[in-house]
């Protein structure tokens, strides 16, 4: 009884010290944002980055703008991985660099990411009328630490 009591005070302190997790995505050596796939990962409030004076596009091609990827209804064509041009849909929305965005999560919180057809990563954002598409690239934006329970930015 007393083993698990100093146990438990153990795991009580350890929690403290650590705090809220302060994981974001790593990249590989091209500044593409490295997703583990497993179930509950994600990345939810991102910062634009992009030193574009015009912003970062935000794409979605004509057939899919309307489309919310949180939802049933989402065609199964839209979810193929290295199967779209992504950066040549349709620019549907400019953000300007240090504006925040929230990405589309799926079930459990898993990340969504599309590949295109070269592999590299996109993330859906939300945006007034649906989702578009930005490249998952730290030149482009960059994760912001954020408290996993409530999902808030720890800034």
């Amino acid at each position: 009884m007393k083993l698990i009591k100093g146990l438990s005070i153990a795991v009580a302190s350890v929690v403290l010290v650590c705090g809220p997790s302060l994981a974001v995505p790593a990249t590989n050596a091209d500044g593409d944002y490295l997703f583990p796939g497993r179930r509950g990962t994600r990345q939810f409030n991102w910062q634009v980055s992009d030193a574009d004076p015009n912003g970062l596009n935000c794409r979605m091609a004509r057939e899919f703008q309307g489309v919310y990827l949180d939802s049933l209804e989402v065609p199964d064509s839209l979810r193929l991985n290295n199967h779209h041009e992504i950066s040549e849909w349709s620019v549907v929305r400019r953000f300007d660099r240090g504006e925040l965005l929230q990405a589309v999560t799926g079930n459990n919180a898993n990340q969504i990411v599309l590949l295109d057809k070269r592999g590299k990563p996109w993330i859906p954002v939300s945006i007034e009328d649906g989702n578009c598409f930005v490249r998952a690239n730290s030149r482009f934006i960059i994760p912001i630490p954020e408290d996993p329970t409530t999902l808030r930015p720890l800034k």
